[in-house]
C-alpha cells in the first residue's frame, strides 16, 4: 500500500486520499526540508505541485509526483495514471481526514452521548479515529467524494 506525504497546497487532496484509505501525510507546519527527510526516511511518495520541491526530492533520491492540474478529480488521475493506484471507494480501511489516523468502526449505541441528536436519527453508521477521536458517518459529504471518484473511473 502506498504511504503519501503531501506539500501545503495539497489539503484537500491529502483528505480525499485519506478518504480511500491512504497514509497520507500534510504539510502545514513543516519546512520543505523536514518534509523531504521525512518522506525519505519513512520511504512515502511526496506530492507536489512545485517543480522546485520536485527538483529538491529528486537530489534527496526521495520518489515524487508532480501535479499539474488544480482541480481534485484531475489530481487524482494524475496519481492513478503515475502509480496504478487503486481507487476504490469506500475502501476497506478508512483514515481519519483530520490527523491520518485510523478509523474504527462503533456501534452508535457507544457514541450516542458525542453525536448530534439529528445524526443519530438519520444515521447509523458510525467510525471513530484511534488517534484524535473524531467521529465520522456516511453523511452528505461521502456523496461529493463519491462523485469524484465516478469521475476519475
Amino acid at each position: 500500500m502506498y504511504k503519501f506525504y503531501t506539500d501545503s497546497m495539497l489539503g484537500k487532496l491529502a483528505r480525499f486520499l485519506r478518504f480511500l484509505g491512504y497514509d497520507t501525510l500534510y504539510r502545514s507546519k513543516e519546512s520543505i526540508d523536514e518534509m523531504l527527510e521525512e518522506s525519505f526516511q519513512s520511504k512515502r511518495i511526496l506530492i507536489s505541485q512545485s517543480q522546485k520541491v520536485i527538483l529538491l526530492s529528486e537530489k534527496k533520491k526521495t520518489q515524487s509526483i508532480h501535479l499539474t492540474s488544480t482541480d481534485i478529480s484531475s489530481q487524482l488521475q494524475e496519481i492513478r495514471e503515475s502509480l496504478g493506484l487503486s481507487i476504490i471507494f469506500p475502501p476497506e480501511t478508512m483514515r481519519c481526514s483530520v490527523c491520518n489516523g485510523n478509523l474504527s468502526f462503533k456501534e452508535k449505541q457507544e457514541l450516542l452521548d458525542r453525536i448530534p441528536e439529528g445524526t443519530a436519527k438519520h444515521y447509523d453508521e458510525f467510525w471513530e479515529c484511534d488517534s484524535c477521536a473524531k467521529i465520522f458517518w456516511l453523511g452528505s459529504h461521502w456523496e461529493d467524494i463519491k462523485r469524484v471518484i465516478e469521475e476519475i473511473k
